[in-house]
């Protein structure tokens, strides 16, 4: 009874309400001519689900009428790729990167394909420690779903629990269509929101170890196309593609 108490007491303590606290410190509205290198940096193939189709080719990742367009396509072998679909990623490592208390916000629209997996997250711009690990997905989508994920990992969602506290939210979206997608960080919760409505609060909870370890580090962007892998499956109908991720803009705020 204590526990549940205490616990009851924490979240209340949590109200996600502080908007007039924020000032915008960083907007990236895309409206060069071609990818910003001080900013973004292509992400290369790697061996994770997330990642084993990127490919460096210009077409799956370039700016067009003011946004950024990340694409994937069926492998027509017209460069050194040899995977079977290719897509394309940006990511802000070593290059633009914010500290909480911070606000993301990330304005986008994708089709529906099946074994398509847009993504839009943050990672700690700093090598951690084995045993820490700390990320903020902001938007995650799967197929044709009318909604998205929003989740945090650490490593006690990972290895303890995703429930005592729920690690993840979903958001109705407006399919097809431009959406708006935020995290908020503060020292005591985190909490999510698509087009402004509140998905998740996740707090901050006291003897739960490497529980809340998100305000101790910068965090950079990365912006995801993927085709297939075990959580989105295959990619049944290559008819469908190519599968398209836009972003309009990116902003941040961080507390007065």
């Amino acid at each position: 009874m204590k526990r549940l108490l205490f616990v009851l007491a924490t979240l209340a303590m949590v109200s996600c309400s502080h908007q007039e606290g924020w000032t915008l410190v960083w907007t990236e509205d895309f409206n060069g001519p071609k990818i910003d290198e001080n900013v973004w940096t292509r992400v290369e193939k790697g061996g994770s689900d997330w990642n084993d189709m990127m490919s460096l080719r210009e077409d799956l990742a370039f700016i067009e009428d003011g946004q950024l367009v990340l694409l994937g396509k069926v492998n027509d072998g017209s460069s050194s790729d040899t995977t079977a679909f290719v897509t394309g990623g940006v990511r802000s490592k070593g290059k633009k990167s914010f500290m909480p208390l911070a606000k993301f916000e990330i304005k986008a629209k994708f089709n529906s394909v099946d074994g398509f997996w847009p993504a839009l997250w943050l990672m700690p711009d700093y090598d951690m420690p084995k045993d820490v690990y700390a990320e903020i997905d902001i938007m995650e989508h799967l197929n044709s779903d009318s909604f998205v994920y929003q989740t945090l990992h650490s490593r006690y969602s990972l290895d303890v629990s995703r429930e005592d506290p729920k690690n993840f939210g979903t958001g109705p979206i407006v399919k097809d269509d431009w959406n708006i997608y935020a995290a908020e960080v503060y020292r005591d919760s985190i909490c999510m929101y698509t087009n402004g409505q509140k998905t998740l609060t996740y707090p901050r909870v006291e003897g739960k170890e490497k529980q809340f370890p998100w305000p101790d580090y910068p965090f950079y962007f990365i912006l995801s196309n993927q085709l297939g892998g075990k959580w989105v499956g295959d990619v049944k109908n290559p008819d469908q593609l190519p599968s398209e991720l836009r972003i309009d803009w990116i902003k941040v705020y961080q507390w007065k």
